[in-house]
């Protein structure tokens, strides 16, 4: 990570943990424009570190990670909930579509592949029941969900930031679904929020990792390496 990326990321994190520190003074002023501004941050540091149509694909992934950010705190998570469950499927399909050209040519399935898929049987089964009217929205999410943590498994030959990050961002929208749709339970917004915040950083600096892991990240021949 070269010195103006460590800079970025570290502005960032700083600014997620300032929002995370002042969860207990919501709602105030402009707290809905804090929120999202990690993510621009990240979506920027993406899009420079990757060539071509990969580091558009991760961008756009960050900063529709963003906008969910502001419909859940502007509409207090409850007021633009399709909103935001619209962008974070985009976060998704994003990060899905970068981490299968990034994963070009390396094995479909890990170990790592088997606990992911028993935890979404497990969490579509205890939470499409009680999901009502927006059952089909919310399998489509899990699928789509699912679908970008095993292709961020395929990255790292161990397990590492990225599939770490993909994990616990999973952990925090499926939380999401289990607080609004089976039961409420103490403490969810920070929890939720810790987790969210937490994985897409992790999703970044393992991101961050592959680019610098990359012999050459500009330039056509750099964009095919990237690639796959």
């Amino acid at each position: 990570m070269s010195a103006p990326q460590r800079r970025c990321y570290l502005l960032a994190l700083g600014l997620g943990l300032l929002y995370l520190a002042l969860l207990p003074l919501k709602p105030y002023p402009l707290g809905w424009l804090l929120k999202p501004l990690p993510m621009l941050l990240f979506a920027l540091l993406v899009w420079r570190a990757f060539p071509a149509a990969t580091g558009r694909w991760l961008a756009l992934g960050f900063a529709a990670a963003a906008a969910g950010d502001f419909f859940l705190d502007f509409g207090d998570r409850d007021g633009l909930f399709m909103q935001a469950l619209l962008a974070f499927l985009v976060n998704q399909i994003a990060f899905a579509v970068a981490f299968f050209r990034l994963g070009r040519g390396r094995p479909w399935l890990n170990w790592r592949a088997l606990p992911v898929a028993i935890y979404t049987v497990a969490m579509a089964t205890w939470m499409l029941p009680a999901a009502g009217a927006l059952q089909v929205p919310v399998a489509v999410y899990l699928s789509c969900l699912l679908s970008m943590v095993l292709l961020a498994g395929r990255l790292e030959t161990s397990p590492g930031p990225l599939w770490l990050g993909a994990v616990l961002f999973m952990l925090a929208d499926s939380l999401i679904g289990v607080n609004k749709f089976v039961q409420p339970f103490p403490h969810a917004v920070p929890v939720i929020v810790s987790c969210y915040f937490t994985g897409q950083a992790l999703i970044a600096w393992g991101l961050l990792r592959v680019s610098t892991a990359t012999p050459a990240t500009t330039g056509p021949a750099a964009a095919a390496s990237t690639a796959g």
